[in-house]
């Protein structure tokens, strides 16, 4: 009889483990659902939407690059023929009325000239180059092709091109971000009326652009273009586009 009670509590306690491991089962994908669906509902919703604005302004600087390429024997020869000539061209835009803090060196190099013998391979040197050049900031942008001219006459004999810009950058950039926050809250509104929501104000809003000035060269070969009758060069500076970007986030 005792062997029988004993045998009856061991399965009760079997009975009773099996039955809360499968009620505490039951219990665990309720408590996850549960917390799911709390999650669910306090994620936010958001119309994410970028703004592009631009405003053209007509340049007033101009920035040149000058140089002077000499070609010589010796290369104390080359030096001398090539500082002789520059220092020309510095003085004579600067009574055209270019400033001395509007002129900056830029570039100075010396590279030997070789003479390639094709039966015996060797080479030998036979003269150096000398380049030097400037960057001119032109501030009358009128005067940029007289400056170029100029510069020509005096013996500057390559230039990389023209590039031009606004004196007063962050005035205009700040409109073109106006513009481009402007144009982001006109999509936004479009995309909550299609889904019958009302917005308020954005809950983030991100300046994507950096508001660096970005200049636009005009190549000019300073060989083919020369002026006639001494009537200066013909620049034409077309329009500068200063362009700005956001990014706005807003929740309903």
């Amino acid at each position: 009889m005792k062997s029988i009670n004993l045998l009856k509590a061991k399965w009760s306690f079997v009975f009773m483990s099996v039955a809360t491991f499968l009620f505490l089962m039951a219990m665990v994908p309720t408590a996850n659902y549960k917390v799911l669906a709390a999650e669910d509902k306090t994620a936010a919703r958001t119309i994410n939407v970028n703004g592009d604005g631009e405003v053209s302004v007509a340049p007033d600087i101009a920035y040149i690059t000058l140089g002077v390429t000499t070609e010589k024997n010796s290369v104390g020869e080359a030096q001398k023929s090539n500082s002789d000539t520059m220092n020309n061209v510095i003085a004579a835009i600067k009574k055209a009325g270019v400033a001395s803090e509007n002129i900056k060196t830029s570039n100075y190099s010396i590279s030997p000239k070789y003479n390639y013998e094709d039966k015996t391979g060797n080479s030998t040197i036979v003269g150096y180059t000398v380049t030097s050049t400037l960057n001119v900031t032109v501030k009358n942008i009128s005067s940029v092709g007289i400056i170029i001219d100029t510069a020509i006459s005096n013996g500057a004999n390559n230039s990389n091109g023209i590039a031009f810009g606004v004196s007063d950058y962050g005035k205009y950039y700040n409109m073109a971000l106006t513009n481009a926050i402007s144009n982001a809250k006109a999509k936004a509104q479009v995309i909550a009326g299609c889904i019958d929501v009302k917005l308020s104000n954005p809950a983030k809003i991100t300046e994507n652009s950096s508001g660096v000035p970005v200049e636009y060269p005009v190549l000019y070969d300073s060989v083919t273009k020369n002026s006639s009758a001494g009537r200066g060069m013909t620049v034409e500076s077309g329009t500068y586009k200063i362009k700005a970007n956001v990014s706005l986030v807003y929740e309903y």
